[in-house]
Parts: structure tokens; C-alpha cells; sequence
């Protein structure tokens, strides 16, 4: 079986045919042989470690804001390539190459949330302001990007 199929055959077990997280723990460790156990981190120290990462990266998004809410900071996705880290939004936007990979990453972001709402109809001319921003972003960050979604 595949992660895909474990997870829907959890899911169509669910009386309500609702897929938990909780329940797909439990089930990947008491099958040790599943594709599902073999992708979830079982040392409790290392996976405790990620955990306070993404509490700390949360928390981040969370609190280091200005007074209208807006971030401060920004994770770009060169960064992440090399062990992550966060930028001053205020320098990102002084310096021309990296406003250009902030762009390639927002877009990049909208293509993932179109994907997933792209069943939306409400929100189709949402996607066509997306196509046009992405038909006017500079050449470069066009190339960087992955291939457009059409809703």
C-alpha cells in the first residue's frame, strides 16, 4: 500500500468518512510495516526538536509584526535551501534580487492555495487577477516558477 492509500482507507473506515491525524498516528504504529510508519519521525527527541522549530517558526509569523499586523520578516525560499533563516521584509524590498525571489515565492504560494480551492468557483476571478500578476512578474521569476495551474 501507499501513504495515499493508508490515509483513505482510514478515512473511509471513519463513520463520518473523516480522515484524523490522531487516528493515522495511532494506526502507523501499530503497523510498523506501513508506508505511513515509515514516513512519520518515531524518535521522540528528534521529532520533539521539529515540533519547537515549528512552534518557533509559528510564533515568528505570529508576534514579530508591526502595528497593522503586517510581518517584519520573511522566509525566503533561498534560504530554506540553505538551513532557513528570516529576512527584514524592509530590506528584501530594497534589494531588486531579492524582491524578485520574494515574488517567485508569493506566486508560487497562490498557485498552491489555487490548486487547492481551484473548485472555488467564488473565487475565479481571484485566479484571473493571479494570471495576469504572474503574466506581468519580471522574466526571471516566470522561468523559477512551476508550471500554471487553470482553474
Amino acid at each position: 500500500m501507499s501513504i495515499r492509500s493508508e490515509l483513505l482507507s482510514l478515512q473511509h473506515s471513519d463513520p463520518q468518512n473523516v480522515l484524523h491525524a490522531e487516528d493515522a498516528i495511532s494506526w502507523a504504529a501499530e503497523n510498523p510495516n506501513s508506508d505511513l510508519h515509515a514516513a512519520l519521525e518515531w524518535n521522540d527527541q528528534k521529532a520533539a526538536h521539529e515540533h519547537r522549530l515549528s512552534q518557533v517558526r509559528h510564533l515568528i509569523q505570529l508576534h514579530v509584526v508591526n502595528d497593522d499586523s503586517t510581518p517584519m520578516l520573511v522566509s525566503l525560499s533561498i534560504d530554506r535551501r540553505r538551513g532557513g533563516g528570516y529576512r527584514s521584509l524592509d530590506e528584501v524590498g530594497r534589494v531588486p534580487e531579492l524582491r524578485e525571489v520574494l515574488l517567485a515565492d508569493a506566486l508560487a504560494e497562490l498557485e498552491r492555495v489555487q490548486t487547492k480551492y481551484a473548485r472555488v468557483t467564488e473565487l475565479m476571478r481571484v485566479w484571473e487577477e493571479a494570471e495576469r500578476a504572474r503574466a506581468i512578474a519580471p522574466e526571471p521569476v516566470r522561468r523559477r516558477g512551476r508550471p500554471r495551474v487553470s482553474a
